[in-house]
């Protein structure tokens, strides 16, 4: 047989594997033995370099693969390296404490170590340049605020492309406990009648800044801004009696917190927050229709090929869909969104208008 397919195949008939063409192969030349069937001269057999090309075909098909599936580019071991999530803010506000909870997560999804790295300055301004600048290749994310939409961020924001909303974080309305007011009506007049009264933020234009500053013109009255380099400082300095309250990110722990007291609540969900689902709203007792929080949410370059970013928008996903994020979410107050990368472009598009219109008062 093995005679018959060399003589066979070197005459041009198709060849039983379905591989023929009814063409002569130019494949190996042999010269066969006297006697044998086609053993007239040189002969060619031709199951050899069709084969061999298929195997660089198809060796070429799976390189290609690989560079068009993000997913072998982003969560294979052998690429290695750091993902890093970029902060803009100091340790201990609510980008940070959800940075830090998905982070060991993403680096479990992709096979390699992540960290978060806190960059604070110029409310973000510095951290999104930090990433703007970086290779488009997915290593270097911004895990940003509300903070990105600000007019101020305009120019570096353009300069990114939103992966995903994570979660969102209720505001808070938090006085130092030794301001003589126990609700939220009795902060409203004594706010009218001190118009020195002082309140923290995370910095100027930070959305604690805004949101703040909005309860004041609401409630038509005045007050001192004092911004600092993150929440967590600024609430250090409200524990210290330096100022007398702020708007923040809602963390349950705070309703053990001896040295401050809080008084209502700002989301823009009807549901309460667990653990502080005793607090009345702002809308239901200061201001109808306030509907503020922070959203927290990850950003890549914008030169980032379309289906990397989907890839990576699936992982967050995959990681926030877990029971133990869920949970450890919840416990530092976030509350889980999700969802694709459209909807994440909505919600960073209605801040920017959000913030252009306060801007403009």
């Amino acid at each position: 047989m093995l005679h018959a397919w060399g003589a066979t195949t070197a005459a041009g008939v198709a060849r039983p594997d379905g591989c023929g063409t009814g063409r002569r192969s130019p494949a190996l030349a042999v010269r066969l033995p006297p006697g044998l069937p086609g053993a007239a001269g040189r002969k060619r057999i031709g199951p050899f370099r069709p084969a061999r090309r298929r195997i660089v075909v198809g060796t070429a098909a799976v390189f290609a693969a690989l560079l068009v599936d993000p997913r072998s580019v982003l969560a294979q071991p052998p690429r290695g390296g750091v993902v890093r999530l970029v902060v803009g803010f100091v340790p201990g506000g609510a980008s940070d404490r959800v940075a830090r909870i998905l982070a060991p997560e993403l680096g479990r999804v992709q096979h390699r170590n992540a960290i978060v790295e806190n960059v604070p300055g110029a409310n973000s301004a510095r951290a999104i340049a930090r990433v703007a600048s970086s290779e488009p290749d997915g290593d270097t994310l911004l895990f940003g605020s509300s903070a990105v939409a600000h007019p101020d961020n305009a120019a570096g924001a353009a300069a990114l492309r939103p992966v995903i909303v994570a979660s969102t974080t209720p505001m808070v309305l938090v006085v130092r406990a030794s301001l003589p007011v126990h609700d939220a009506r009795g902060f409203a007049l004594h706010l009218a009648a001190h118009p020195r009264t002082t309140y923290g933020s995370a910095g100027i234009g930070n959305a604690t800044h805004l949101c703040a500053e909005e309860l004041v013109r609401r409630i038509g009255a005045e007050a001192t801004h004092v911004p600092y380099s993150g929440s967590a400082a600024a609430f250090n300095d409200l524990v210290g009696g330096h100022i007398d309250f702020l708007t923040m990110g809602a963390i349950p722990a705070l309703s053990q917190h001896t040295s401050v007291r809080m008084l209502a609540v700002s989301t823009r969900t009807r549901s309460r927050l667990a653990g502080l689902d005793h607090l009345p709203t702002i809308a239901e007792t200061l201001a109808p229709g306030f509907d503020f929080s922070l959203w927290q949410a990850a950003f890549a370059p914008s030169r980032l090929p379309d289906a990397a970013a989907a890839t990576l928008s699936a992982q967050f996903r995959e990681i926030l869909a877990l029971d133990p994020v869920r949970i450890a979410l919840a416990d530092t107050g976030a509350e889980v969104v999700g969802g694709s990368i459209a909807d994440a472009e909505r919600v960073l598009h209605a801040d920017i208008e959000r913030f252009r219109a306060w801007a403009r008062r």
